[in-house]
């Protein structure tokens, strides 16, 4: 098939960029800023570039998870795992053990036991309740300390008003869909009063979050009883209270006559895990693919800034070589776009690279380094031709990045927000160490009559 009809969008903007070059050179138009930053758009606009009005992040909550909320997440696992095979038919023996798995983990809705884990910071009384906790383990609840996977339900401990670390602990573990519930430990050293308006703060920081406050007194201190004899003589002793755990029992109970709740949220967070596994497995099997894609573009773009004269058009063959690799790399990691598209994110890479400065900042970075190479640094074009190369390497990568990010979310819609992070951070990360100077290395060899690399 014709390379026109595979790859329009790279034809087309290397033809344009060309003839824009060429049109300059016999003075049939002006090549102003406005001019080349139009084309360099592609006439896209930049409607991915949503920067500004950003909604603030939403607050995590703990829901109760639906029967259908479950078999979604383990028909798309099952489809990941058939994508495995095809994508690395190498492989079948470990997708048949994620198969297993995830039948497993279906089975799994039909428990009954509870694993309760228990969770505080130092000093907060875990220890005690564990103990206590453990001593009256039944058929249905197994206690433990030991916060995994496999916890149904986390008690998180607190002796007062929550600190910032403990709200922290709290987001994270509803984020990663745990089931928690906040105990307020140690209340018998408040007064009623006291006592209330503690309570009242703790539940107040976590009602938005979906999260119940109990309170306890899993060790109260011991209190000082006075006795009369009969005789009239009065003698003084302090007396271990019995532990005060009534409300968290009335909540255990509550779970105990019906599981399904927390056996479905953990059966769901586990069954999430595994699908990360998977995709990250899936995802080492599309970056080779990926890199495949971008080295012969990144030598395409070295080529036509090599024989071009004009740095600000060099910009536009750039462009065009990101809009391909959008298209191409998003079809690797199964994101299909419309040529439209493609322009669009093709644009928004070209904008960010500007506005990061990152076309001066390889310039002079790339520049430094082609000093050691005597010959290729001497020949016209060799500079622009190699941080062409070098900024078509790193949108790629950049692609690449932002494609495994979104194959593990489950987002409906890509939202390119926030690639300038991640140009900025992978740039940051090629200067480093030798990046950049077995880059060039590379570059040298395959711009046309570049000569030869110095030793």
């Amino acid at each position: 098939m014709d390379i026109a009809v595979k790859r329009p969008i790279l034809v087309g903007g290397l033809g344009l960029s060309a003839s824009l070059w060429l049109l300059d050179v016999v003075h049939h138009m002006p090549m102003d800023g406005s001019l080349v930053l139009g084309a360099m758009a592609l006439g896209s606009g930049l409607w991915w570039w949503r920067q500004q009005g950003r909604p603030a992040p939403t607050v995590p909550q703990q829901i109760t998870v639906k029967r259908d909320a479950i078999d979604q997440v383990l028909e798309r696992t099952d489809k990941l795992i058939d994508l495995l095979l095809v994508e690395g038919s190498q492989t079948a023996a470990q997708a048949e053990i994620y198969r297993t798995e995830c039948e497993l983990l279906l089975d799994s809705l039909e428990r009954t036991q509870l694993t309760i884990a228990i969770a505080g910071n130092k000093a907060t009384g875990k220890t005690t309740l564990f103990d206590y906790l453990h001593g009256s383990e039944s058929s249905s609840l197994t206690f433990t300390e030991q916060l995994d996977s496999d916890a149904d339900l986390v008690l998180l401990l607190v002796a007062g008003d929550m600190t910032a670390s403990e709200l922290n602990r709290l987001e994270s573990l509803v984020t990663a869909g745990h089931q928690v519930l906040v105990v307020l430990n140690k209340q018998d050293q408040y007064t009623p009063m006291d006592k209330a308006v503690v309570l009242d703060r703790i539940k107040g920081r976590v009602a938005e979050r979906g999260v119940e406050v109990v309170a306890i007194a899993a060790n109260p201190n011991p209190i000082k009883v006075r006795r009369h004899s009969k005789l009239g003589e009065i003698t003084e002793s302090f007396e271990q209270p019995a532990a005060d755990l009534a409300a968290l029992t009335q909540q255990l109970d509550r779970f105990v006559g019906d599981p399904a709740p927390l056996v479905m949220a953990t059966t769901l967070r586990q069954t999430k895990v595994l699908q990360q596994r998977i995709i990250q497995e899936l995802n080492g099997y599309r970056r080779q693919k990926a890199m495949a894609v971008i080295e012969p573009m990144q030598w395409l773009a070295a080529g036509a800034a090599f024989a071009n004269p004009m740095a600000t058009v060099d910009l536009l063959a750039t462009a065009a070589i990101s809009g391909q690799l959008v298209l191409d790399l998003g079809a690797i990691y199964g994101q299909r776009f419309s040529m439209e598209q493609a322009r669009a994110a093709a644009g928004t890479i070209a904008e960010l690279t500007v506005k990061l400065g990152l076309v001066e900042l390889a310039s002079q970075a790339l520049g430094t380094v082609l000093k050691s190479h005597v010959t290729a640094y001497l020949a016209g074009g060799t500079l622009q031709g190699i941080s062409a190369a070098y900024l078509t390497r790193l949108a790629g990568l950049t692609l690449i990045d932002y494609f495994e990010e979104q194959s593990l979310s489950d987002a409906a819609e890509l939202d390119f927000d926030g690639l300038g992070e991640r140009l900025q951070s992978l740039f940051q990360q090629a200067r480093q160490g030798l990046a950049l100077k077995d880059f060039v290395t590379q570059a040298v060899a395959h711009l046309p009559k570049a000569g030869p690399v110095a030793s």
